[in-house]
Parts: structure tokens; sequence; C-alpha cells
């Protein structure tokens, strides 16, 4: 759109050229830094009737501060010598071209100055004046902040992470320079292009690079240096880079610690660096289920699921990023298990191994082996056990301990074994009666019979057998035979189970009169001895009644084993 002030220039430039008159284009004001020089840019326009006069080496003339030639000139260009401040018009007077350079600028030399033109014919003073400006440090550099495809950005300092960034430093650069303005930052980033760029107004220097989160509320300052003849100055201005980025840097910390006793609490904490700040924090286990918000999360570790990883995702309009922790739930020992190999069932002679094992966290620190009376017996977590003999058998246990705790568990080692016959079996007999007991022992638990001479002997009348069960693994028979034998007998106890038989002989002895074995005999010895002193003393006078008699003792010596074999004191009324 065409403006009003476009319009009005136009307009006065059209007059300008139909109606030419006395006029001069010179900017408000100019700056100069002591001890440089300055440049004085300057077109000016005469009457259409001087032109053909202006071929005759025209003069330009600058007036300080007033437009008397005489009092207020200051510069000639064509007496040199007299001049005030030392100059040149590089401009082409006759192209209307005034522009000048005044050099070794003091603060003496600030003020108005009026440009004014003289040759044959015409002399001529311009209004109005352009203002120079000295100052004893140089005018500070200005840095423009430009986005890629945005362009200059003027009121804003933010840039999202990843955008490509140039900061542009520029600083007005006199012509009279032997060099221009150098140019310093005081950071350059690792990827960087710096570019400088001069001409006899201004000098810059481009800084490009990709932004990241590391520039964020990074200070850049930019020192332009001007080299004098007997000294340097500088000056220097600065702009803060505020860079907009995702979470990072994020981490969970852990009270008291990530090491915790099952049963207590333990409180996470998420911390994330992000700009803006972050706007969620989530939690969530491993297996991507959301246990809560915010950046602080309590956990009551009521049992050992509550073990593992806990990660935390922080974020905000820019990304998001995760921090994890593992937490190790702490607790004595429990779950504790022996296992036997190859069986608890185990055959005498053999070995058993024995392993325990138990969930504790930490591991276990010590395994301990007791017997069941408390006797320590083994460390570690395994014990072999050679069953040389029964005593080997019983109820084993295993303590598993660490610094939270212990645990038991036990196994019961049943040894198994063939029947054995005890030595303390014994058998007893006289000429019509036998009585014998047998003590095996055997697991499993063994069956005992008996054998009269290679038959086996069942209860009957003239048998009576009692069996005793002593414990799971022996038994105890009572045998009582009533039988008169022409042979000496032979009786045979046997015991038997799964894993095999053995056998015990007895050789009962028939004992002769007077003869006795058992003090539970003496008394039926006795009998039968009278019986025989009664039969030699009276066998002639009274064989009709010795024989009753005999008669009646056999009666009462029946009944006196019966009562003995049934376990009741005999009671003898032959005397």
């Amino acid at each position: 759109m065409i403006t009003v002030e476009k319009l009005v220039f136009v307009y006065s430039v059209f007059q300008a050229v139909l109606c030419r008159e006395f006029s001069i284009t010179l900017p408000e004001s100019v700056e100069a830094l002591r001890g440089l020089c300055v440049l004085i840019p300057c077109r000016f326009q005469i009457e259409e009737q001087y032109d053909k006069d202006l071929q005759r080496d025209p003069t330009g003339i600058w007036l300080l501060n007033g437009i008397d030639v005489n009092s207020n000139k200051v510069f000639n260009s064509k007496v040199t010598t007299e001049n005030m401040i030392e100059g040149e018009i590089i401009g082409d007077l006759l192209m209307k071209n005034c522009t000048t350079i005044l050099y070794d600028i003091r603060q003496s030399d600030r003020g108005n100055y009026y440009f004014r033109l003289e040759y044959e014919g015409l002399k001529y003073t311009y209004r109005p004046p352009v203002s120079l400006r000295v100052r004893d440090s140089p005018i500070r550099p200005s840095i423009t902040l430009y986005k890629e495809d945005q362009g200059e950005v003027e009121d804003q300092n933010e840039v999202v992470e990843g955008t490509s960034v140039s900061l542009i430093c520029s600083a007005p650069s006199a012509p009279c320079l032997l060099n221009p303005p150098t140019f310093t930052w005081n950071f350059l980033p690792e990827e960087r292009r710096q570019e400088q760029n001069h001409n006899t107004s201004f000098s810059s220097s481009q800084l490009n690079f990709n932004a990241t989160h590391l520039h964020h509320g990074l200070t850049f300052t930019c020192t332009t240096t001007y080299q004098l003849q007997n000294q340097n100055k500088s000056a220097r201005s600065s702009r803060t880079l505020h860079v907009l980025y995702g979470p990072r840097n994020t981490s969970v910390s852990v009270s008291p610690s990530a090491s915790v006793l099952l049963g207590s609490s333990v409180s996470l904490s998420c911390s994330s660096d992000a700009n803006p700040a972050v706007l969620n924090y989530t939690w969530y286990r491993e297996n991507g289920e959301q246990i809560g918000t915010g950046n602080h999360l309590t956990i009551n570790t009521t049992d050992s699921t509550h073990r593992g990883l806990y990660y935390c995702r922080a974020q905000n309009q820019h990304g998001d990023h995760n921090s994890s922790v593992v937490l190790d739930l702490q607790y004595g020992p429990r779950n504790t298990s022996v296992s036997v190999s190859p069986s608890a069932s185990v055959l005498l002679g053999s070995s058993v191994s024995l392993s325990c094992s138990s969930d504790a966290n930490p591991a276990v620190l010590n395994y301990t082996w007791y017997r069941e009376n408390g006797e320590q017996i083994g460390t570690g977590n395994h014990l072999t056990i050679n069953t040389t003999d029964s005593t080997h058998r019983g109820l084993y246990y295993c303590r598993a301990q660490n610094q939270h705790g212990d645990h038991n568990s036990s196994v019961v080692l049943d040894l198994q074994y063939a029947p054995q016959v005890s030595p303390s079996s014994s058998c007893n007999s006289t000429q019509d009666l036998i009585m014998c007991s047998c003590e095996v022992h055997g697991n499993p638990s063994p069956k005992l019979e008996w054998s009269l001479s290679g038959h086996t002997v069942s209860p009957s009348e003239v048998t009576s057998i009692h069996v005793e069960s002593l414990c799971n693994m022996s038994l105890k028979s009572y045998i009582t035979i009533r039988q008169s034998f022409i042979d000496t007998p032979t009786m045979q106890c046997v015991g038997s189970n799964n894993l095999g038989v053995d056998t015990h002989l007895f050789d009962p002895i028939i004992p002769e009169c007077g003869h006795t074995t058992e003090p539970h005999l003496v008394l039926y010895l006795s009998v039968v001895l009278l019986h025989c002193v009664g039969v030699i003393g009276f066998l002639i006078y009274k064989l009709k009644q010795l024989s009753r008699k005999i008669n009646f003792l056999e009666k009462e010596d029946t009944y006196s084993c019966l009562e003995l074999s049934a376990g009741v004191q005999q009671r003898d009324d032959s005397k």
C-alpha cells in the first residue's frame, strides 16, 4: 500500500524537478567517536539558472554553529591550510554530491554544520544543518535475532529447541579506519558459522547455530573493538536467549532408600529440567500400569509384589521424558523348603542328599542343619547323609538366615531296611511243652511267622500265639505249644517285608528229669519228680491208688501250663 509519506516524497521530487530550488539532503544528525573520522552523507540542488556556472570549479565549505563565513568557517575544500577541521569532500560537487569526511574528531568539534556552495556567480549557504555528536566511547552494537523461516524477531528472545538461529551483531564503521572494527562473541556454540560484513558505514558479525537446551538462559555478548592511532576502544551489547524444550535430565530419588524392608513405606520423588516447567508427572509400573500422578509417590510395601521397577514420566507441551528406579524389597527368609534326593524313603546303607532353599532378600546368609533334638549336624544348603544304621532315621530340619530373620523347614527320613531278628529272641521247651519269644525289627513294618520243624504254625487248641507291636517298625511274638514230641523239634522265627527275610532257628532241648532251664519250669519239674518218687515208693503197695494219683496230677499239670502261658502266677497245690 502506498503511504501518505511516500506520496508527499514523490510530489516533492517532482516539484524539485519541475521548479528546481536550492535544497540539501542531510541526515538530521551524525555521531563520531572521538579520535576517529565521521562521514556526512550530503546531496544538494541549485536553481536551474546556475547550472551552467557549476562547471567552473565549485568550492564546498562547512560552517559550524552559524552561517557567518568569516567567523564560523571550519572547512574549505580549496584552502585546506586554513581549515580548523581536517577533512575532504569525497562526493563530486559537479554531480551535486557534497558527501564529506571529517577526520580526528574532537569534543570541541560537536555542533551544527551548515554546507555552503561557492563558485563564480553563486555563493549559497544551505539549511537545515546536520548535528554532529561526539562520543568518548564507541556506540554500542545492536544484536538482532533471526529464526529459521521467520526472519527477524524484534520483541522476543524465545526459540524452540532444534530451531536454526542467527544472531547478527552490527556496529557503525568509520571510513577512515585502516581496519574495520573487530567483533568478539563471548560464547560460540559448537555448531556455528560466523560471518562478518563490512562497508563504509557499518560492519556486522553473524552467528548461526541450532538452538538446544544448553542455550537456554545463555547471554550472548558481542564486543566491537575499534583500533585508533594510540589506543583501542570497545563497546558491547548482550542478548539473552530463551529456549523452549521438553523435559530432560529426568531423575527419580528414593527416601529413605531404594533398599526397603518389607512392610515399611518408601517415598519416590521425580524431577526434570524443562522449559516451560513440567506440566504433568505420571507414575507407572514396569508393565505400564499407571499408579499415580504428581512428582511424589508413597508406596506401602505390604507384600513382595511391590518390588521391581517404577518409572516417572515428565511432560510439557514440547515433549516428555522418563526416569526409573528399582525398589529392592528386602525381607527375611520365607517359603523355606527341604528337598530330598533320591527320596525321603531311603534304603539303609545308601546315601541321601538334603537340599534347603528359601526365598529371601538379600539372599540367605547361612543355612544350618539340625536333628530333631536340636543337635547341629551341618551347614550350607546341601547335606549328605550316609545311612549306616537305623539311628539316621527321623526328623531333620534346615534353618535359613539373613540379616532380617530366619525360617525353618523340616523333613522326616524314612530309613527302610530288611527285617532283622533280635538276638534276644529265645526258646525253652520240655518233652511236651515249647515256649518261645521272638523280636523282629524292619521298615516297612515286618510280618512275623513261626515255623515248627519246617511247618508254619498257626493258633490252635494246642498252640497259643501272642503278638505285640513295639513301634511302627518292631514286632514281638510269644508262642506256647503243648504237644508231646517223639523227635527233637526245631522252632524257627521268620520276619519278612518287601525288602527281604530274616530267620532265627531255635534248637529246644527236652531236659531229663531234675533238669531245669527256666525258673517257671522248676515247679513243674518238681511235681514230675514227686510223681516219680511216689511211683517208686508205693508201686508195690498201692498200685491202684497210685494210678489214680498219677491221673490227677496230669490234669493239674495241664492246668499249670495253660496258666503260665496266659501270664498268671502258677499255684502248685500238689505239695
